[in-house]
């Protein structure tokens, strides 16, 4: 039987053909520590990962998670932010409330 040993060429194919099959969807876990305070589940987080930071170019890679933390600092509130959040949306005319 013959022994399979791991080198760096093999580590590499196996990143080629799961980027050209797998492109979008394959989340760099150390990027998960991110969050900073930002009250999303980690799927939602691996998702947005997986959509902006699927390079191996770290350069681009810092950039792209810039991009994710403005996206989480846009889009979403700490829960006791909840009542102000509500209050500025009925301001604009956002929110529509039904009395029955």
């Amino acid at each position: 039987m013959e022994q399979f040993t791991e080198g760096e060429n093999t580590r590499e194919e196996i990143k080629n053909k799961l980027r050209q099959d797998f492109d979008g969807k394959i989340v760099r876990k150390d990027l998960t520590k991110i969050k900073e305070g930002a009250n999303v589940p980690v799927y939602v987080l691996e998702f947005l990962l997986g959509q902006y930071c699927s390079s191996d170019d770290e350069t681009v890679i810092e950039k792209d998670v810039q991009n994710v933390k403005r996206i989480l600092a846009d889009n979403f509130v700490c829960p006791d932010e909840s009542q102000k959040i509500l209050s500025q949306l009925r301001k604009k005319g956002l929110l529509f409330c039904r009395v029955f």
